[in-house]
């Protein structure tokens, strides 16, 4: 998945600036490099069932996600 495709709920950047994430009513969190093409994305499918509320990074290699389902997940990202 390239985009989302459902309504974007919530955004957050890496602690360095170089990642955006983005979290949405399609239960997907998609984080982008910001110098990188939007193919080399990295997607999250099924999140957060109900659609993704939250996001935030613990660190450059870490993201967090909240959702309708009630649930607070810890996600670890491994580099490309």
């Amino acid at each position: 998945m390239l985009y989302h495709t459902a309504r974007i709920n919530c955004l957050a950047w890496s602690p360095d600036s170089a990642m955006v994430a983005t979290g949405s009513l399609d239960t997907c969190v998609i984080i982008y490099e910001v110098d990188k093409p939007p193919a080399s994305r990295t997607t999250i499918k099924g999140a957060n069932l109900g659609g993704v509320y939250g996001l935030a990074f613990i660190d450059e290699h870490t993201v967090v996600s909240s959702g309708e389902d009630a649930f607070i997940r810890v996600w670890r990202l491994t580099p490309q």
